[in-house]
């Protein structure tokens, strides 16, 4: 165990501008800073994390906690802050809505979220049939 079991990982807040970002990295250089939200690249949110946790050492907890495996996962995002998520997943799905870093590293695109990417996207992997 890394000692962070039950803590929170990071702290969010709404933009106002983009320098509210950068003014948060500049005053907390020892935390991952990302940006979320928002449609495509466009950030909303801002947040301040711990180093060492991004979305696939989530995904890595939740698989041990329900006792699923690795090879069984799709996952699902539009921004850069996805990227290591579609390298752990066994599949990457990227929105058609989304950023192009994150286009670029998916396994495939789908069709943008207000035109039923996910929808389209469930039915090209089967995991829908109608």
């Amino acid at each position: 165990s890394d000692g962070m079991s039950g803590l929170s990982n990071h702290v969010s807040f709404i933009l106002e501008s983009y320098q509210d970002f950068l003014d948060a990295q500049a005053a907390f250089p020892d935390l991952k800073a990302g940006t979320w939200g928002g449609k495509g690249e466009i950030a909303l949110f801002g947040d301040l994390g711990v180093p060492a946790v991004d979305k696939a050492v989530a995904i890595d907890r939740l698989l041990e906690a329900v006792q699923a495996k690795r090879e069984d996962t799709i996952a699902f995002g539009d921004a850069k802050v996805d990227i290591p998520m579609f390298a752990y997943c066994a599949i990457g799905v990227a929105m058609g809505s989304g950023g192009e870093e994150a286009k670029a590293a998916a396994d495939y695109v789908t069709d943008a979220v207000d035109q039923d990417g996910l929808y389209h996207a469930f039915r090209h992997f089967h995991l829908i049939e109608a």
